[in-house]
């Protein structure tokens, strides 16, 4: 058994979809931070380098983690609101608590930043940008064109019996 086929075993797949989203957004951002934060200063880097993770997150999340099959209005206000207290509200103020009161080098700081936004963003994207009330159970987010990925579309109009079937009747 790999490494991932053991995470899907413990984890649900939204989770794990949600991580490997996750690892991609976060080396964005912590990439883009390293390179800005000399010249721009922490603050200013850190908006830089949240803001391009999350325009990577809103489309990846969406599509792949939670199954939207188009990206409306509602969901860009509410994904930019949870977002704006994630990265820019509670994420500055925990690297000012690691950094400047705790005295933990930069980097760490930022990684303890960036884990409590995970958790903050997982729960608010879960249920409040992409609701599960808004898709059928068990779909675990997979919907698209308002049908489950393994249904097949309806006819318009009731089918009547085959009749093979029928014939088959003792």
């Amino acid at each position: 058994m790999t490494g991932s086929q053991a995470l899907r075993r413990v984890l649900p797949s939204t989770v794990v979809r949600f991580a490997t989203v996750g690892v991609a957004n976060t080396t964005i951002d912590v990439v883009l931070f390293w390179v800005l934060h000399a010249p721009l200063g922490i603050l200013a880097a850190n908006f830089l380098s949240t803001s391009a993770g999350m325009a990577f997150s809103f489309l990846a999340n969406g599509r792949h983690t939670f199954g939207a099959t188009r990206v409306t209005a509602r969901q860009a206000v509410l994904f930019l609101a949870t977002n704006a207290f994630t990265m820019w509200l509670l994420q500055p103020l925990l690297i000012h608590a690691a950094y400047d009161v705790a005295s933990a080098p930069l980097m760490p700081a930022k990684v303890v930043a960036l884990g409590g936004s995970v958790v903050g963003n997982f729960l608010l994207y879960r249920y409040v940008v992409w609701r599960p009330s808004s898709r059928p159970r068990g779909t675990s987010g997979l919907r698209r064109e308002g049908r489950l990925p393994f249904e097949t579309p309806r006819a318009s109009a009731p089918q009547e019996p085959h009749p093979t079937a029928e014939l088959a009747r003792p």
